[in-house]
């Protein structure tokens, strides 16, 4: 099983199950940006080595700064962490939760971290037959019910999100009910109207909101692990005193600010993320396959009801070095649901070839044609 540690990307796993080398890896099951770091990056990194040779700044004061000009927020409500995930723990284990509430399917890091705290597991659950829409109503039950709330914008591995009207009925209730709402916008960078869509000035000063977000996956940059909160400076101050000291090297500091300064490659990451999921549904489409609708980097895909199921896909395309993410591990998702990330044009056919020749093997193989159903 490829998802043995629990998430997409694991090359290692994969070059002990396929026998592929990693440089001939075409990894479609982690939803990174497909055009990489942004160019000079490296350059920066280089300039950087001799930093190496003193600790990091714990605080991550030139990065917050940074962020804080980016979105106009101030800096003493900016928590860097070494990636999202550590973020998501630390919130767990500062606000000790005896109820969190999650929509699934999602990202399995809200209720292990929860599990981990000893946190009781609220399910709100989306539907197949909605397209997986997140469910407001449910949502707002929730919010009166659980300490904590993760709502991911848009949710992994779904697509689905939010409109801002239903958000800000979701922070109005978690106000009156004292609960915490957790927003994590981890993949909000790849949608156009990131800036109106995203709840991260609000939650700057909110005692009851809190948005995370990752940089990992918008720069290309997932080796280096880099995320943040944005709170109350009260909330922040609070859950970084659970923190690991230098818990984000030098090089992902400096990185991030560097980062955060690459409008031109913002814009062209976010033209290429529209147009190529847009071609990659119509595509799926095509060979029988059902995508669900979004606007993240990502799709979730189900499999004909009749045809192989993602476990058969993933092996039949890992050998070819195509990776892609089954989601059994999901609440909710079985055998027939798999996740791709959008990738360039030239990668993007490369799976649809890929996927095509699986799917017409297996139909001419049981003599059924099953895509036309």
């Amino acid at each position: 099983m490829l998802e043995r540690n629990g998430h997409g990307g694991d090359l290692a796993t994969a070059v002990e199950l396929f026998g592929v080398p990693v440089r001939e890896i075409l990894d479609f099951s982690a939803n990174i940006n497909p055009l990489g770091p942004p160019p000079g990056l490296k350059d920066i990194l280089q300039e950087e080595w001799a930093g190496l040779v003193h600790y990091p700044d714990p605080e991550s004061r030139e990065l917050r700064r940074a962020i804080s000009q980016k979105y106009n927020i101030d800096p003493a409500s900016i928590l860097v962490g070494n990636g999202a995930a550590e973020v998501i723990d630390l919130i767990v284990r500062g606000f000790k939760p005896g109820k969190v509430a999650v929509v699934d399917p999602a990202f399995l890091e809200y209720a292990e971290a929860a599990l981990k705290a000893g946190a009781e597991i609220l399910s709100v659950p989306a539907s197949a037959e909605d397209g997986f829409a997140i469910p407001e109503e449910a949502l707002l039950a929730a919010c009166k019910e659980a300490d904590l709330l993760f709502i991911g914008q848009p949710n992994n591995p779904t697509g689905q999100w939010l409109h801002r009207d239903a958000v800000v009925r979701l922070a109005d209730t978690a106000v009156t009910h004292n609960t915490i709402l957790v927003l994590d916008e981890a993949f909000i960078d790849f949608f156009e109207d990131e800036r109106e869509l995203s709840f991260i000035r609000e939650a700057a000063y909110s005692r009851h909101v809190i948005v995370i977000r990752s940089m990992t996956k918008f720069y290309g940059i997932p080796g280096l692990r880099l995320g943040y909160a944005v709170a109350h400076p009260d909330n922040i101050s609070f859950i970084r005193k659970l923190q690991v000291p230098w818990s984000v090297n030098h090089l992902a500091q400096k990185a991030g600010v560097f980062a955060l300064k690459q409008n031109e490659y913002e814009m062209r990451t976010k033209r290429l993320i529209a147009v190529e999921r847009a071609w990659l549904e119509e595509e799926l489409k095509r060979i029988g396959c059902l995508p669900f609708p979004g606007k993240a980097n990502f799709i979730l895909v189900r499999t004909g009801a009749t045809g192989p199921d993602a476990s058969d896909l993933q092996l039949t395309l890992g050998k070819e070095g195509i990776l892609i993410r089954g989601c059994t591990g999901f609440a909710g998702l079985d055998t027939r649901y798999f996740r791709i990330a959008v990738r360039t044009c030239m990668e993007n056919e490369r799976l649809i070839a890929a996927l095509r020749g699986a799917l017409c093997n297996r139909q001419e193989a049981e003599g059924t044609d099953w895509t036309s159903r």
